[in-house]
């Protein structure tokens, strides 16, 4: 049995489709009060259980080869850290009473201690879990980060934070890291891997990539670092979230957020997610 936390995100649920397509069985943990209907009709197990309560975790994880975890930010918290300390506590209580294996999903730059924002989240959950043998999945910056710029590449800017628009950026696309993730949720060992795309790209990359999926010129800009803070709050991040999130961009543009070897390269090159993302946006509307 494999068990898998935040089925209804992008991580999770490509991992857990994946299992179930290959004939594995599959726990799908979600939280209380949602239904798990879709996931019963796939044929998966569900057990519902909140992220901070060791309790219910330990008895969602009984039975399991190994379990999927993540701890994604807590925006909405006015204190993030305390909130990503309490979910890596609970996760290590459930998974040590149990005797259970984790494959964990990390970040680059998750070797730091401070000084990445939001990040730091995967620091802590990979100091709670490593002592338990855990596994953990670095991923570069995610390629579906751009999607949410879609309306204005249509109008043929992308604002970005990443400076200067020619240093390479690791990214990485979903697919890989789902591929990524159940290979090693099927090993016995514990390891970390660092995952990107084929190469690493710049912002004016992923702008040519967009020009040509869109069919209509793309120009990647640079937000100023004086405006940051007021286009996160135009963006709709909450306002306890926003000084982490200035963090982790400063933290990409100084080159404190990196990788700490040579990480594994996946399939998706960011011209193959472009196209991608722009038929399922096109799809879903």
């Amino acid at each position: 049995m494999f068990v898998i936390m935040g089925a209804n995100g992008q991580t999770g649920g490509a991992v857990a489709r994946t299992l179930l397509e290959q004939g594995r069985p599959v726990r799908v943990v979600l939280r209380p009060g949602r239904d798990g209907q879709d996931w019963h009709s796939r044929g998966a197990q569900v057990a519902h259980a909140d992220v901070q309560d060791a309790t219910a975790l330990s008895d969602a994880f009984a039975g399991a080869r190994a379990v999927y975890v993540l701890n994604p930010p807590d925006y909405a918290s006015d204190d993030m850290l305390a909130s990503g300390h309490a979910v890596a506590d609970a996760y290590r209580t459930a998974l040590d009473a149990g005797g259970v294996r984790a494959v964990a999903l990390s970040s680059i730059g998750a070797q730091h201690p401070e000084g990445t924002g939001n990040i730091v989240t995967t620091h802590i959950l990979e100091q709670a879990l490593r002592p338990l043998g855990a596994s953990f999945v670095r991923a570069g910056n995610f390629m579906t980060n751009w999607l949410p710029s879609l309306p204005a590449m249509r109008t043929g800017a992308l604002p970005t934070f990443f400076a200067p628009l020619d240093r390479p950026v690791p990214h990485v696309a979903v697919a890989d890291i789902a591929a990524t993730l159940v290979r090693e949720l099927q090993r016995t060992d514990s390891r970390t891997i660092e995952l990107a795309a084929p190469a690493d790209y710049t912002p004016a990359d992923v702008a040519t990539a967009f020009c040509a999926a869109l069919g209509r010129p793309v120009t990647a800009q640079v937000i100023e670092r004086a405006q940051w803070e007021q286009t996160l709050s135009q963006f709709g991040m909450p306002q306890a979230a926003i000084g982490s999130w200035v963090e982790m961009w400063e933290g990409f543009n100084t080159g404190h957020i990196r990788f700490e070897g040579s990480p594994e390269r996946g399939q998706v090159t960011i011209e193959d997610f472009a196209k991608a993302g722009l038929a399922q946006r096109e799809a879903q509307q």
